[in-house]
């Protein structure tokens, strides 16, 4: 049986339908589906970014007038973070058939970093809001300083991540245990982060210390093993601690004289938080607290 061929005639036809059809398309991508409004969506309470959704808009440089089918959102979300150090996108929406709505939230203040005579204020993420000159001042509402971080980009500019290779996340770690920013901020004053021997085990260990307004510095060890068990304990004997008062220092010695706690030597002690070192009989779950007195707490 011959092979039926399609004459010239019928294929022009066939191709002509063809490039028709895809000139409809292209014509309706950059016509119906043109990019026309872009609009912001908060999805948390704004303070710093109030007012600033026009200036948000902008600083995204989209491309008015390109198909919102074939246009790339990455360039402009980064645009919009870096000009406006306060905004995190979550995410740019396509809303057809030719709009955009960025939605974001307000990043928070959390941690005060100081660097090269200046203080750097940054959310949980390390990214730097804004720069203020000179040594910080902190307060019961205000972000909470963070020592001893070792940062590698120290002339970091706000709307840029500082790069930092020992931080330990605080933040979420209070977070997790239904401590929010305020709550955390009106009991911090200050974080540290190091490094100490353990002589048990002959080996350098990350630790986080943290001084309270009320005088009492908790020690968290090993801080990178079980950390968000450990603020759990942390909140725990923070909320009992003054229960002990009258209870002897030295438990082998009479509860009388300076061998009896009192509120003053509580405010001033250093309570240790640690895991146990058999971990093959104990879970990361499990830590152990033992309280300091102000005497022996000094080189600490």
């Amino acid at each position: 049986m011959k092979k039926r061929k399609i004459n010239g005639k019928k294929l022009g036809i066939v191709l002509g339908v063809i490039g028709g059809i895809i000139g409809v398309c292209v014509i309706l991508c950059f016509t119906l589906f043109s990019l026309k409004n872009v609009s912001v969506n908060f999805h948390t309470s704004t303070y710093v970014l109030t007012g600033q959704e026009e200036q948000i808009v902008e600083s995204g440089e989209f491309s008015y007038g390109g198909s919102v089918i074939f246009l790339g959102k990455r360039a402009s979300i980064e645009k919009i973070e870096r000009t406006n150090p306060y905004v995190k996108v979550v995410n740019i929406e396509t809303v057809f058939p030719s709009s955009y709505i960025i939605h974001c939230v307000e990043r928070q203040e959390v941690y005060a970093i100081e660097l090269n005579d200046k203080t750097y204020i940054c959310d949980e993420e390390f990214k730097v809001l804004r720069i203020i000159d000179g040594e910080y001042e902190g307060g019961a509402d205000k972000p909470i300083l963070y020592k001893g971080l070792r940062v590698a980009n120290s002339n970091a500019e706000a709307g840029e991540f500082l790069n930092i290779e020992n931080a330990v996340d605080v933040f979420n770690g209070f977070v997790e245990n239904n401590r929010l920013l305020h709550e955390q901020k009106s009991l911090i004053k200050e974080i540290e982060v190091g490094k100490l021997l353990d002589e048990n085990i002959n080996k350098e260990q990350a630790f986080i210390k943290l001084s309270l307004y009320d005088g009492q510095t908790y020690l968290i060890k090993n801080a990178t093993y079980g950390f968000n068990y450990k603020i759990a304990k942390m909140i725990s004997v923070y909320s009992n601690i003054y229960s002990i008062i009258g209870d002897a220092i030295d438990k082998e010695l009479p509860a009388e004289g300076d061998n009896v706690w009192t509120a003053e030597k509580i405010k001033n002690s250093t309570i240790e938080i640690n895991n146990y070192y058999r971990t093959d009989l104990h879970e990361e779950n499990e830590c152990y607290f033992k309280v300091i007195p102000p005497q022996n707490s000094s080189n600490i």
